[in-house]
């Protein structure tokens, strides 16, 4: 059973299994390549490679040199054994980094000048593409265009010479002060009646008066004064005869038993030759 069982894997290990030829050109090669490419390393890097066995040799140096002098200064015999270990240990070193210097000096010096070695690549630095983000252009807002309209016409002022609208009566602010003739702005030529009512409580007397111009400075009085009231009739006659063109002002004041009076009664009236 145990034969049949070993037979089987035999069977299977030697006919499942395929098997690889060697090409022995190839590692012939190969290895030839690989020992060029080590000797021609070397030859480079010669010179660093003697200064780190250099360096270490000194390290061994001190190394053995401190063993050495705690094992003669020290009285136990554990730190005598520890040391001895440590000295041991450094001239192993010492006599490994020596053997591999002298081997490679062998090589620099005596192998690779005989040998045509290819040369040492080095390593050129790579150029990586990076790639910014660059900023695509935003979409150009449509802008709404004014369509030109028509200008409207524009309606021209007529030609007729403008007309003054007749300007309404003023009403009096006091029934009792009051010029109703002539009205306000009338021109007046010659004698003319000033018609009117002079009448309020506690009645005294009145008086009408003229001023020349727009803000007169100076008021005259048309006849004497009046101790007697009036009411819608005749309070003076003006006689404009003589008077120069222009604009006047009639003003009648109606004065009170105490001597106080309300506000006069002013018209403007335009005086004709």
């Amino acid at each position: 059973m145990a034969s049949t069982f070993g037979l089987a894997l035999g069977w299977t290990w030697r006919y499942d299994l395929p098997k690889v030829p060697l090409c022995e050109p190839c590692v012939g090669r190969c290895a030839e390549m690989t020992g060029a490419m080590v000797l021609a390393y070397i030859k480079t890097y010669y010179i660093w490679i003697v200064a780190a066995g250099l360096a270490v040799l000194i390290w061994c140096i001190r190394e053995i040199r401190e063993a050495q002098r705690g094992r003669t200064q020290t009285i136990f015999s554990l730190e005598r054994e520890l040391a001895g270990v440590r000295e041991s240990r450094a001239r192993l070193v010492l006599v490994a980094v020596l053997g591999v210097l002298a081997l490679f000096t062998l090589l620099r010096f005596a192998v690779i000048p005989s040998r045509r070695l290819p040369p040492v690549r080095e390593p050129t630095p790579t150029q990586v593409l990076i790639l910014l983000p660059t900023s695509t252009p935003a979409p150009p807002t449509p802008t709404r265009t004014r369509i030109p309209t028509r200008p409207r016409p524009t309606q021209l002022p007529s030609a007729e010479t403008p007309t003054s609208a007749p300007q309404p009566l003023p009403r009096c602010p006091l029934p009792g002060v009051c010029i109703t003739s002539p009205a306000a702005g009338e021109a007046v030529k010659g004698q003319i009646q000033i018609r009117g009512t002079a009448n309020i409580d506690a009645f005294q007397f009145y008086k009408v008066e003229y001023g020349m111009g727009e803000a007169p400075q100076q008021w005259n009085s048309i006849g004497d004064v009046q101790r007697t009231p009036v009411a819608d009739d005749v309070l003076a006659v003006w006689n404009t005869t003589g008077f120069p063109a222009g604009v006047f002002k009639l003003r009648l004041t109606v004065v009170e038993a105490s001597g106080n009076f309300p506000p006069p009664y002013e018209i403007r009236v335009i005086v004709q030759p």
